[in-house]
Order: structure tokens, then C-alpha cells, then sequence
């Protein structure tokens, strides 16, 4: 080895001759920039500060591991910042840490997304039919018929154009624009010939009216004179005189009762039994006077003697009564086993073998019940009124006829 050749090697152990290569520098180093996570470190030779010792890659892996996180590098690792000025979306300012969603955050939200498009959908539909009811839904047809829809309907004394005009109801007007109930009730206050009356809408566009025609069935006697009712107690008319061919009704009624035509009857309870008694509890409760009078109509029509009723009275709870033809007074007493009670009355009327003849006249008492629960009925006939001697008339002139040739 030649002299030159030792005195370079002797140069480069002793540093006069050394350098080191320069650190590769990046783009984003040679911009000013950094890179996410990266911690800028101090400049090298800094006044004051020692320079780095280089460390192994062991060293430097356990260091990075103990070094705690700087506030920049957490901020930048939860901020949706763009940190590369050269990349869409980038906003310059400093980062700001994103609230971590959690699952019920998420279901919550999808939860609201789903009410809302319920919510739209319905409004939809909402919107779809008002419009469809006003622009489509007209009144072009009226009907009335019987609740068992049959026509022509029984109207009584009334015709069909009358009901039809006071329903106040015009052709084209929308379907669906009054109230059912309010015309139901309007016909019957307007109407008190019609025991029953039920307005409905069928659709496209016809209004549908029900009836049943009333019929007077019973004449009550009040303060003011007499009132005529149809067979569910319906107030049909007032008058002063007792009309004829009517049931008589007897029953008790308040002392201010004012009959108004087009409502029901509703009578008082009354029981001679019970009078100044203590109030009975719900157990021992008595039925009242309407409730027995519905049952008793029932039974009576059941039994088929309703035909023949002349009179009913329901004024004593503890004595109630009805008239068969004028002629058969029926005793019920109370209104325990009522309908045993008038199917028996109505074996021995209807009867004509086992029961009464079709002349026979009086008191037929099936109120009586025996000790063991058997009710048995009792029949007394009405006494015939005496028919009275007839005298002998006096004849003086016949006899002087007949005695002037004996005496020739």
C-alpha cells in the first residue's frame, strides 16, 4: 500500500475527511408538513439542547412504545380533517376531535327514519282520501225500506216522498258530509208515527232509510187526560176523552208528568210489599216497573195471548195483573217465575179440552206458590146476577069478558 493510499484511510478514521450522507427528505417534509401520528422532533445542533443519541432498532421501538402520546397526535387521530393541503375536502384550522356514535345512537336514529317514512306514508294516504271522498263520494239515490230490507217499506201514515224531504238532504252533495246519528235522531223527534227510524249510507252514493211504522197499542190515563202509546211505550198523542179499541194501561207515573209527543214512557216502580222498607241491596234488588212490563209483553206475545189483552196493570209491582177478552182476569202477583206463571194462565185459557170454555167469565189466580215451589192456578168463576121473578100482570077487562057468558 503506497504512502497516499494510507494517509486517506488515516483522513477518514480520524473525521477530517468524514461526512455523513444527508436524511432522505420527503415531500411532505420538504412542504413544511408532517405526517398524521408523527411527532415533530426538535431541530438537530439546536443552542442549548444536545443532540440526538442514534438509537438501535430495539431501543427505538421500546421508546416509541413508552413515549407518551402527544395532544396533536390524539387530536389528529379523531379528526375528520383532511391534513394534506393537496387532497379534496381539506380545511385549514385546527382539528377537531369526532364523538364516537354508539349502537343505540344508531338503532335510535333508525328508528326515527322509520316513524318518519310511516309518518309520510300515512299523510299520503291521509291526503288520497280526502280528496277521493269529495271528488268521487256524491249523493245520487235515496231508498227507504224495512230493517229487514224489503220495499216497498210500511211508512203507516206517512209517505215516502215526506221522509225523504224532511231528511234535508240534497242530490250531489258529498256523502260523507253529515252525521248519521243526528238525521237518525231529527227523524225520529219529527216523525212519532215511526216506532223505530235508522239513517245509513251505502256506498257509491245512496242514502238508505230504515222505518217501522207505529201502532197504537195502549191508552194510559195521567192527570191531564189520556195519552196513546205504541207497543214499546212510544208517547204517539195526547187526548182528553178514553180512546177506543185500545189496551188499558194502568201504571204509576210522576205527579208533574207532561207526555211530549215522540218520547217513551217510562213508568215508576211502586211495590206495596216493599213500601218504607229499607233500600235493598244489589243481591236482593227488585226488578223495576219497565223492566217488568217488557218481560211481561214478551210472554204475553210468546204464549200467543197478547191477541186477546184488554188490560194490563203493572201500578203494584207486588200485584200484577192483565184482562184475557174482557171476561178472564189474570192474577200474577209479583214478578218471581213470571213466565212459568203465564204459560200456565195460558194452558187454561187456550185450552179448550183440559182448560176453560171460550164463555166462561171470572178470576184465574196463578199466584199462589206452595211451600215446596209449585205454583197452582185457581179459577172463580163470576157469579150470574139473580134474574128476577116476573109478576103477574092484572087483566080486569079480560076476566069480565070471560065471565059474563058463563053466566048465561
Amino acid at each position: 500500500m503506497d504512502r497516499d493510499q494510507r494517509s486517506r484511510q488515516q483522513k477518514s478514521r480520524g473525521g477530517s475527511f468524514s461526512r455523513s450522507a444527508p436524511p432522505k427528505r420527503s415531500l411532505g417534509s420538504r412542504m413544511g408538513l408532517q405526517k398524521p401520528g408523527q411527532v415533530p422532533q426538535p431541530p438537530r445542533g439546536t443552542s442549548g439542547q444536545r443532540p440526538a443519541t442514534p438509537l438501535q432498532p430495539g431501543q427505538r421501538a421500546a421508546a416509541s412504545r413508552q413515549r407518551p402520546q402527544s395532544q396533536a397526535g390524539r387530536t389528529q387521530r379523531y379528526s375528520g380533517q383532511q391534513l394534506n393541503p393537496q387532497k379534496a375536502g381539506y380545511t385549514p384550522g385546527t382539528p377537531r376531535r369526532q364523538r364516537r356514535v354508539t349502537q343505540a345512537e344508531l338503532l335510535r336514529r333508525r328508528n326515527q327514519r322509520r316513524a318518519l317514512g310511516v309518518l309520510g306514508v300515512l299523510a299520503v294516504l291521509a291526503l288520497g282520501t280526502i280528496v277521493s271522498v269529495n271528488l268521487l263520494f256524491k249523493v245520487t239515490a235515496f231508498r227507504v225500506e224495512t230493517f229487514d230490507r224489503t220495499t216497498p217499506a210500511d211508512t203507516g201514515i206517512y209517505t215516502e216522498e215526506e221522509i225523504i224531504t224532511a231528511l234535508g238532504i240534497e242530490q250531489n252533495s258529498n256523502l260523507f258530509g253529515f252525521s248519521t246519528v243526528e238525521k237518525t235522531a231529527q227523524l225520529q223527534k219529527m216523525f212519532p208515527y215511526l216506532d223505530d227510524v235508522q239513517v245509513d249510507i251505502q256506498l257509491p252514493g245512496t242514502v238508505v232509510i230504515k222505518v217501522t211504522p207505529a201502532k197504537e197499542q195502549f191508552a194510559c190515563m195521567y192527570s191531564g187526560g189520556w195519552i196513546v202509546l205504541s207497543d214499546t211505550l212510544k208517547i204517539l198523542r195526547s187526548d182528553l176523552s178514553q180512546p177506543e179499541g185500545l189496551v188499558l194501561l194502568s201504571c204509576s207515573l210522576p205527579t208533574d208528568f207532561t207526555p211530549v209527543v215522540g218520547q217513551f214512557l217510562m213508568p215508576q216502580s211502586y211495590n206495596s210489599l216493599l213500601d218504607g222498607a229499607v233500600t235493598a241491596t244489589a243481591e236482593s234488588a227488585q226488578p223495576t216497573a219497565p223492566q217488568v212490563l217488557e218481560e211481561l209483553l214478551t210472554y204475553l206475545q210468546e204464549y200467543q195471548l197478547a191477541d186477546g189483552l184488554t188490560a194490563l196493570s203493572v201500578l203494584d209491582l207486588s200485584d200484577v195483573c192483565f184482562t184475557y177478552q174482557d171476561r178472564i182476569q189474570v192474577l200474577l202477583g209479583n214478578s218471581t217465575r213470571l213466565e212459568y206463571k203465564i204459560r200456565l194462565a195460558a194452558s187454561a185459557i187456550l185450552d179448550a179440552e183440559k182448560g176453560l170454555s171460550a164463555t166462561d167469565s171470572g178470576t184465574l189466580d196463578v199466584s199462589y206458590q206452595e211451600t215446596d215451589g209449585e205454583i197452582k192456578g185457581y179459577f172463580a168463576p163470576d157469579e150470574p146476577e139473580p134474574t128476577p121473578t116476573p109478576e103477574p100482570e092484572e087483566n080486569t077487562d079480560n076476566d069480565a069478558a070471560e065471565s059474563e057468558p058463563a053466566e048465561e
